[in-house]
């Protein structure tokens, strides 16, 4: 509705405009206004569960306009909004300017600081190893794209002399080692953003476009933490239910324990381990892995009873083929896991 209400002021500016415009002047451009946006992001925080990060950060903008020709103010092209935006209100890009100043002939620049929360779409298909994309999508709400043209401002990130991969990002953000996540890179790109509605306003065109600047902060998870969370407890039940090869056939008591007390110790940590993450409603990484510790436990569990039988008959041929079954158990068990979580990677 932003988007209503500011396209709606930009035919009010233009109709007062064709009244107070002198003979002779042009309130038209040929080219439009290119406005060159640059990012220092300092902070990001991910909510994981929640879909939303935090971050702050410092922006700038460049750009070269003759209100006279061009019909906007400095004002309209700085008419910035945030689109991804968590609880952003009306006109909250203005209050961030901390500087204006010209640096040349109808050539302005600003500066401000930002700090806030923004959503994104997380992906946990490969979790516990996914990589997520935190974008930081801006748009000005008033001037369509034919206009104006959000730019990149390479110069300034060459002049920093950072790394590509790392444009836009501080050097503290990306050393700082406390945090669970790592950086793998920046990626700051110009897209166009479609508006297939005239808002019930039949003077408004069905469909708008409007120039916008989106930076995307690609993060990935630590893998140490998740080796003590993860690897090492599922080592622990697995290494559990391994055991169960080396018992006696006859022993299907303790056998039988040990395959239950794994089964219920997968479950309970299946359950612990999701509740970390939001409602999703499709089968992730892990998930794919527990069901395979679930298939292993309950062949496990099946071939206890099958050498039960077999020994119990006190047939020597049978219990001979129940020690074999046991030994081919021992190297079959590890191999089917491994696989399973290469396969599914």
């Amino acid at each position: 509705m932003s988007h209503f209400c500011s396209k709606n002021f930009r035919y009010l500016i233009l109709f007062l405009s064709s009244l107070t415009a002198s003979p002779g002047v042009s309130l038209g451009q040929t080219t439009p206004i290119q406005v060159e946006y640059g990012v220092f992001i300092k902070k990001i925080v991910p909510d994981f569960k929640d879909g939303k990060f935090y971050s702050e950060f410092y922006w700038w903008l460049k750009f070269t306009n003759d209100s006279a020709k061009s019909g906007w103010t400095n004002e309209d092209i700085a008419n910035i909004e945030y689109i991804n935006a968590h609880e952003s209100e009306i006109g909250s890009f203005a209050d961030e300017v901390q500087e204006i100043k010209s640096i040349g002939a109808n050539r302005y620049y600003l500066t401000g600081y930002h700090q806030g929360d923004f959503y994104f779409n997380p992906d946990y298909t490969s979790y516990p190893f996914d990589e997520q994309v935190l974008n930081i999508t801006i748009e000005n709400s008033l001037i369509p794209e034919n206009e104006l043209e959000l730019v990149i401002d390479t110069a300034s990130f060459v002049a920093s002399k950072s790394s590509p991969r790392h444009y836009g990002l501080s050097k503290d953000l990306l050393d700082n080692k406390s945090i669970n996540f790592n950086i793998d890179k920046s990626e700051i790109t110009s897209e166009t953003g479609i508006y297939n509605s005239n808002f019930g306003d039949p003077e408004f065109p069905s469909e708008s476009q409007y120039s916008r600047i989106n930076v995307s902060v690609i993060i990935n998870r630590s893998f140490v933490p998740f080796i003590t969370k993860l690897i090492i407890p599922m080592a622990i039940i697995l290494l559990l239910v391994y055991f169960v090869f080396f018992i006696p056939a006859d022993k299907i008591d303790i056998a039988a324990g040990l395959t239950v007390t794994s089964l219920l110790s997968a479950i309970a940590f299946q359950l612990s381990v999701n509740g970390d993450l939001p409602d999703i409603g499709y089968i992730i990484y892990i998930d794919k892995v527990f069901y395979s510790c679930y298939f292993l436990i309950a062949i496990t569990m099946a071939q206890s009873l099958y050498t039960f039988y077999l020994d119990k008959t006190e047939i020597p041929e049978k219990v001979q083929l129940a020690k074999r079954i046991d030994i081919i158990s021992r190297y079959l068990f590890p191999f089917i896991f491994v696989a399973s979580i290469y396969l599914f990677a």
